[in-house]
């Protein structure tokens, strides 16, 4: 066998192509690396435009989006600036002014040009970013006010604003936004704003019954329309223009309803209450139209 293979391979080294055989040969193997480099390089430009065709749609895309983004500010803002215009914004606060401005309306306490607050008219998507970017750490749904009334409470951590308020009051199927910075504006102030709103079309649902809020993160209720005397420390004394015997009597009983203070002695002109917890004790005292609020904390005198 393996004689036969070697005659066989001496055999085969003898044979010679002819010339036209090598030409042949040549040939093909020259349209092979041809057609291989044409299919390389039509696979690198499919490739190329493929990469193009992306960028294109990205950029288009992109631009697409930022337009619809500018439009949809444009209207958010045409909308604003018209119901700007249709609008009158009043309460019964005169400490208080407003200054128009593109957006909505600022507001400046009276002889001081530090903002205190602000509102604007906003949509459900504007409304949805409000209340998802910020800090919120309460929520209440404020009952019998001029009109359907939000409250929200932002913790803030500024040298000259430690609570922020958020009020999201619904009108003539628009919200008109709020906000204001406590202690730029005292508790009491910010609610006669809100409590006494008119807006004149439409116009405002009064109720003969007294509102009453809760100041900051506390649970003694406030009669609203409460004007700030005097605020120092565990002292707090407002004039109650409504501060009659029966509203008196009514809000004593408005503070032992809530199952969180209970009477501890007082008959008049002075009312004693403590926290349901023993932790806080408050002297309420009422002289004609002044009201005083009178806090102590046992636990801590201690």
């Amino acid at each position: 066998m393996n004689k036969f293979s070697d005659e066989q391979w001496e055999s085969l080294k003898k044979l010679i192509p002819s010339d036209c055989e090598r030409d042949r040969i040549r040939m093909n193997i020259r349209s092979s690396i041809r057609n291989s480099k044409a299919q390389s390089k039509k696979q690198r430009i499919f490739d190329l435009k493929n990469v193009v065709l992306t960028s294109l749609f990205l950029l288009l895309s992109a631009g697409l989006l930022f337009q619809v983004q500018n439009y949809d500010q444009r209207e958010d803002k045409a909308s604003q600036s018209q119901a700007v215009k249709e609008f009158s914004l009043n309460w019964d606060l005169d400490t208080v002014h407003t200054e128009k401005s593109r957006e909505g309306y600022d507001f400046y306490k009276k002889g001081e040009s530090e903002k205190v607050g602000f509102a604007e008219f906003v949509n459900d998507r504007k409304k949805k970013e409000i209340l998802s970017s910020k800090a919120m750490n309460f929520e209440k749904e404020l009952q019998n006010f001029p009109y359907p009334t939000k409250l929200y409470i932002e913790h803030v951590k500024m040298m000259d604003v430690s609570l922020r308020y958020h009020f999201f009051v619904e009108a003539a199927n628009k919200t008109l936004y709020f906000s204001f910075d406590y202690p730029k504006l005292e508790y009491a102030d910010i609610f006669q704003i809100i409590g006494s709103l008119d807006l004149k079309n439409p116009a405002p649902n009064h109720h003969d019954e007294p509102l009453y809020v809760t100041h900051g993160y506390g649970y003694l209720p406030y009669p609203v329309g409460l004007r700030p005397a005097e605020i120092d420390g565990v002292t707090e004394k407002y004039i109650w223009d409504r501060g009659t015997d029966q509203n008196m009597k009514d809000y004593l009983d408005k503070i032992q309803a809530t199952g969180v203070w209970k009477h501890t002695g007082g008959e008049g002109p002075s009312y004693n209450f403590e926290s349901a917890d023993g932790k806080e004790v408050v002297k309420i005292t009422r002289k004609e139209k002044e009201l005083t609020y009178q806090y102590s904390y046992p636990d801590r005198d201690e």
